[in-house]
């Protein structure tokens, strides 16, 4: 049983290895310890469905995918994949085919073959059937005598172990492996993205791929390069810079692969060797300002990006690195311009819309924002990222049911994120039907961050809805000192000031709400909230000018209600009840004075009795 357990434990460690193997795109380590793991257990379906994202051809991912049915014929992830491949699925077993030759599996090439020319040699017959029979005799008197527990010995019965599928949402089932004492547990994981491809992509090619053609090492380097073994990468580079000291490339993807190892003393100091090997090597400037920015957050690498893309104008990662430097600085303006200098170049790269989305969502440009983010999913659907900017584009076109799928996807891979449990929420919220459900989704993004300004700012919006102004001013507040650039927070802490009675302090938010203000919603919602704040402070002229201004919006800026109601504050009827009643009181407080009037035929007894009126 000890044995046994060793044997549990060493295949848990293993596998939970080949996943971080995975995660970090490192195909031919996850491809080594996913085959050592079948050898040691070929009836497991979870084993054999991630062999099928790291496998190199179609007809082994079709083989592993039909070996996961033939061990579990109700698997539905793999049933899903083989469907995506164009394979035809039946309802009954599914007897998988190899391919070719593969390391967990034993093929001793064409029997009837083998057999015939060993019958035809006799020499060959007596020496293979001769030895044949030795080998069997030995095995059976290796089986009486060895001891238990070897690998002749008898075989320890194990009770079979139960297990259950997963929960909903993980389409996976992996068993948990249950025994009398402390056993390791094989967690769910989530079927991989590629399984929602209609077809592999075909890579986009490398900006620096100066030929070496008679170097095998170096496209054996560029191949581990591109399939994330970074290490296997700097052995075969460095080879390569030793046999050819005076090319700045090598230097360039030994870089390349220290910076992906998170490596960045070992990568800066290469990226400067391919700089002094050839100062007008743009991509060397590029890895040099991308090792000094994950070093140092404070790095201004502005200054690196500008000379790779001076040396190379087409250079479109350069441009990339730019845009979002200057999104993250605060200037979505010019990564949008920066943007545009290498729109052609990159119509068919899935992260340049990625990118080019997130900076309109910055600047209130939401249309726009979804789609570009449409583009980049439809361009590449298993780069995670983009599911959490599709998501976010969605809120904020008012489809936040829709969203919840993107984000949810993305939550399978990353839920230690408190980006991930910030935007559940945030489309929790949106969508309202259970705001106690967003609100324990925005705990949990605090927990994990306590200074995530964006959980702060949905939770007091939630607390707006729920009425406890108090709770929305506080997580409003707080969320402005960590996010003092949001137009949406500025208006929200403004409407909780307004919430709580403190209409003067909300008068003061929202009036400076207007400079942050980036489209033609924002303007709207603006103009909408300040006029009722103005109306309610007897700012009248200003009241006005904000619902004209909310009328002048273009269609759809605003919901059709508040041009209703703007119409009917700057166009009330006639006959309203208020005017009638306003009249009837004038009535009857002039009585008092009217006799006073018509008596004094001149202004002179006037101004004697103006004293007498006035108490």
């Amino acid at each position: 049983m000890l044995d046994y357990i060793q044997r549990i434990m060493s295949e848990s460690r293993m596998f939970r290895e080949a996943l971080e193997a995975i995660e970090k795109n490192q195909r031919a380590r996850a491809r080594d310890l996913l085959t050592r793991l079948l050898r040691m257990d070929k009836e497991n379906p979870d084993y054999w469905l991630w062999l099928s994202s790291v496998v190199e051809s179609d007809k082994e991912r079709v083989f592993c995918l039909k070996s996961v049915l033939r061990i579990d014929p109700n698997n539905q992830s793999a049933r899903r994949g083989l469907r995506l491949m164009g394979e035809t699925v039946d309802d009954g077993e599914v007897e998988p085919v190899p391919p070719k030759k593969r390391l967990w599996e034993i093929d001793f090439g064409d029997e009837e073959k083998t057999s015939k020319r060993i019958i035809a040699n006799p020499m060959l017959r007596l020496l293979v059937y001769g030895g044949g029979w030795i080998v069997v005799i030995g095995l059976v008197l290796v089986g009486i005598f060895a001891p238990r527990g070897t690998l002749f010995g008898p075989r320890l019965t194990i009770t079979p172990i139960p297990w259950s599928a997963t929960p909903s949402g993980t389409p996976t089932d992996t068993p948990v492996f249950v025994a009398a004492t402390a056993t390791p547990e094989i967690t769910s994981t989530p079927q991989p993205l590629w399984m929602l491809l209609d077809a592999t992509y075909t890579p986009r090619p490398l900006y620096v791929n100066t030929p070496h053609p008679r170097s095998e090492a170096y496209q054996i380097a560029m191949r581990a390069l591109e399939r994330g073994d970074y290490e296997s990468a700097l052995n075969f580079m460095e080879q390569v810079q030793r046999e050819n000291p005076e090319a700045a490339d090598p230097y360039y993807y030994i870089g390349e692969a220290h910076r992906f190892r998170a490596d960045y003393d070992l990568a800066l100091q290469a990226y400067e060797n391919a700089i002094a090997l050839d100062p007008e090597f743009a991509p060397a400037h590029l890895g040099r300002g991308l090792a000094q920015q994950a070093q140092d957050d404070g790095y201004n690498v502005e200054s690196d990006l500008k000379k790779a893309i001076a040396l190379a104008p087409d250079f479109g990662e350069a441009y990339l690195a730019l845009a979002s430097y200057q999104l993250e600085s605060g200037d979505p303006e010019g990564a949008l311009t920066t943007l545009r200098g290498v729109a052609d170049q990159m119509l068919d790269h899935p992260r340049f819309y990625m990118l080019r989305a997130q900076i309109h969502l910055s600047l209130g440009q939401n249309e726009d924002a979804l789609n570009d983010a449409l583009k980049a999913h439809e361009l590449d659907i298993t780069a995670l990222p983009v599911y959490m900017v599709l998501g976010e584009a969605l809120i904020k076109n008012d489809l936040s049911e829709e969203a919840l799928n993107y984000i949810q996807t993305y939550g399978s891979y990353r839920h230690d994120e408190p980006l991930y449990w910030t935007m559940l929420g945030a489309a929790q919220y949106m969508i309202g039907e259970d705001y106690q459900e967003a609100m324990n989704s925005l705990d949990q993004a605090l927990a994990l961050d306590e200074e995530f300004g964006l959980a702060y700012q949905y939770r007091g919006l939630i607390a707006l809805e729920i009425d406890e102004p108090k709770k929305a001013v506080n997580d409003l507040y707080l969320a402005r000192t960590l996010l003092p650039d949001s137009f949406d927070l500025s208006l929200g802490l403004a409407r909780a000031f307004w919430a709580d009675g403190n209409v003067n302090d909300a008068y003061i938010q929202v009036n400076a709400s207007e400079v942050l203000a980036r489209s033609d919603r924002d303007f709207g919602r603006l103009y909408y909230y300040r006029a009722q704040i103005a109306h309610e402070l007897s700012q009248y002229d200003r009241e006005k000018l904000d619902w004209k201004a909310l009328l002048e919006l273009p269609e759809g800026a605003v919901p059709e209600i508040w041009r209703n109601e703007a119409n009917q504050s700057l166009n009330p009827p006639t006959d309203t009840p208020t005017a009638t009643s306003t009249f009837t009181y004038t009535i009857t407080l002039t009585p008092t004075l009217t006799p006073t009037l018509t008596k004094t035929p001149s202004p002179t007894p006037t101004r004697t009795q103006s004293p007498s009126v006035t108490p």
